[in-house]
């Protein structure tokens, strides 16, 4: 690990204030090290084609980004049900001008929201922006102090040290959950049973999602619980016999990943980014090698699939799905919304019914937090034409 001297002047200063590589190093040490400082300044972390951008303002961690986009506080509350997407865009296009933090300051002040939906949704956007950060091994980190980098990511409100404390027992027990949940894209299946059993109550809510199609992340969804507790739940329904993991179908996984990935190539041909399509291709070729994947494209076809790899189909799942994200917000910041949408709609519409819920499952379209099946139900939903908001209201503010 290096730091800056400052008697070495300005002509030598390196370009970071500290860097290196974790090993012996947690992340939890880095984190705390800035946070007791009381340091400002910027903290990204590298591993492989992973990265997190975490902003520090006088040893408070203010904002984190991602490579691939993070979901927003509205995106989180239609992942829960308590709004739709229609109208969320509804309520927005009425107020110009207005922040999120403003919006949901009304809805809550309207009695529409209460503070249990925002912690919850904080909870899950702290799993998927911070929590996950504590499993990363061997990953290269910089700092530069000064720079504070707030874009493409979200606002954190949580005490630096809760973040750590919680970051580190979630560690902790994650190296017991993990041999048998060892991704949030395992499937599992209700066990028949032969003798008559009763799941404990408070695992029923997962126990009744588990379908056989349905992988960890999307019972978390369905559920409203983060990952890490929807994975503590079916680790203590396979210990109880009640249910029993089934690994994705690589065949499968591997012919939609192709399909996937010569569609953005063909989309961008047609749109007439040529040079983009060729840059495309590259990419996908070298996060093959950097990841030993088998999977080679050519003139945007694949000319060779990870079908015959070793890699497990739980990780070709976190390899693509990581490849796709990153593509996906780099496309959304570089394209208009008709362009980066169109790129994986053709696929989708066409698609059977089995590879559109895989492209659901593992978010293969989702562009800026905009799920196209969202897009195409609120296509053919009824819009209200009184100009009125849409937003459910709660029973109880009926009554007020």
């Amino acid at each position: 690990m290096d730091r800056t001297d400052p008697k070495d002047g300005i002509a030598s200063k390196p370009e970071f204030d500290l860097q290196g590589r974790l090993g012996n190093f947690l992340i939890s040490d880095i984190l705390q090290m800035i946070s007791l400082s009381g340091k400002t300044g910027t903290l990204t972390l590298i591993q492989g084609w992973n990265t997190r951008t975490i902003s520090f303002e006088n040893g408070r961690i203010t904002y984190v980004a991602a490579g691939a986009r993070l979901p927003g506080m509205f995106d989180l509350l239609i992942r829960i049900g308590r709004v739709q997407r229609h109208q969320v865009e509804a309520f927005r296009a009425r107020r110009p001008g207005k922040t999120e933090e403003e919006m949901l300051a009304e809805l809550v002040q309207r009695r529409i929201l209460d503070r249990e939906d925002l912690e919850r949704c904080h909870e899950l956007l702290l799993e998927t922006a911070v929590y996950t950060l504590f499993l990363w091994r061997n990953c290269q980190f910089t700092f530069k102090a000064g720079e504070v980098v707030k874009e493409g990511g979200v606002a954190v409100t949580v005490d630096g040290n809760h973040l750590i404390i919680e970051g580190t027992r979630r560690v902790d027990e994650w190296i017991q959950i993990s041999p048998v949940v060892p991704s949030v894209f395992m499937i599992f299946r209700q066990r028949p049973h032969l003798i008559e059993r009763t799941v404990p109550e408070h695992l029923l809510p997962v126990y009744e999602c588990v379908d056989g199609q349905r992988d960890v992340a999307t019972i978390a969804k369905l559920t409203g619980l983060t990952q890490f507790d929807t994975a503590r739940a079916l680790y203590d329904l396979v210990q109880g016999r009640f249910v029993e993991a089934i690994p994705p179908n690589k065949a499968k996984l591997c012919e939609l990943f192709n399909l996937a990935v010569e569609s953005i190539y063909l989309k961008l041909i047609l749109f007439d980014y040529s040079r983009d399509a060729l840059q495309f291709e590259n990419e996908l070729n070298r996060f093959a090698i950097e990841n030993r994947l088998k999977v080679r494209m050519a003139s945007g076809k694949i000319i060779r699939s990870d079908l015959d790899t070793p890699i497990s189909p739980t990780e070709l799942v976190d390899l693509y799905k990581l490849f796709i994200g990153i593509q996906n917000n780099k496309f959304s910041k570089t394209y208009e919304p008709h362009v980066h949408q169109g790129l994986m709609e053709g696929l989708y519409l066409n698609a059977d019914p089995e590879f559109k819920a895989m492209m659901r499952m593992y978010e293969f379209i989702e562009i800026e937090g905009l799920l196209l099946l969202d897009m195409f139900d609120r296509r053919r939903a009824k819009r209200p034409t009184d100009g009125t908001d849409t937003l459910p209201q709660r029973a109880e503010s009926h009554t007020a």
